[in-house]
């Protein structure tokens, strides 16, 4: 009786079994876009994710983990702009404990195109342009842990500008490239660098160790190098 019982509180205590993350391609403005990330959703779901690519409206991905608005729908015609209704419900997605993955593009349309969701984190277009792409100037942050450099010999990029609630965390010298918007167990990350997870550019420099950093941290709150305490205790209650 004494063996059941400590097995018994030992399988109480134990974490329960992990969901895996469900990561959501949003394409409800853009369902034909010129797509860019397949290796990315390939990598991903190696590491374990679920991946999904939804054409569906944006307020019904409530069950995703992490919401994903790239520039891959950015030379699309029959795109259409996100609303100020839709901006606010991504914002309370985050706030809820989720997570966001999003950029801005030297593309003016593309720009106009997700205006209203830039607006409600504090990101604006930085009005710079650079090609290639490289910079080695990061915030202290889990995000960074194993990055020295990131960039890309691929394409032209841009520059951003953070203002409050979103903070700028990377940096190539003169231009904000990184921004990080955090929320309790929420965050949403902003990058003027979309080549970075790019078919072409996630080879290059450390920008695959900082796909696994990001996407662990925007899904479960910590990355794979993580030592502190906070991380592993909020995976339990996920």
């Amino acid at each position: 009786m004494r063996i059941v019982v400590i097995v018994l509180c030992l399988a109480l205590l134990a974490p329960a079994a992990s969901q895996a993350q469900l990561v959501v391609w949003d394409r409800s403005h853009a369902p034909t876009p010129w797509d860019i990330y397949g290796n990315v959703r390939t990598q991903l779901e190696a590491w374990g994710y679920t991946v999904e690519i939804r054409t569906t409206p944006l307020m019904d991905n409530g069950d995703a983990d992490v919401i994903v608005l790239l520039t891959e729908d950015a030379y699309t015609s029959s795109s259409t702009d996100f609303t100020a209704q839709e901006a606010a419900w991504l914002k309370a997605f985050v706030d809820g404990g989720k997570g966001l993955l999003a950029s801005v593009c030297m593309n003016s349309n593309y720009t106009t195109h997700i205006a209203e969701v830039m607006a409600v984190f504090g990101i604006a277009d930085g009005s710079a342009t650079f090609n290639p792409m490289h910079y080695d100037l990061f915030e202290a942050h889990p995000i960074f842990d194993g990055v020295t450099e990131l960039g890309d010999d691929f394409g032209q990029n841009g520059a951003l500008t953070a203002a409050p609630p979103s903070t700028a965390v990377a940096w190539n010298g003169a231009h904000e490239i990184m921004a990080l918007y955090e929320s309790g167990d929420g965050t949403a990350l902003w990058t003027s660098h979309y080549y970075l997870f790019s078919d072409e550019g996630l080879g290059d420099y450390d920008n695959l160790v900082f796909l696994e950093n990001a996407f662990a941290w925007l899904a479960r709150g910590f990355v794979p190098n993580e030592t502190g305490s906070w991380g592993q205790v909020k995976m339990l209650y996920r």
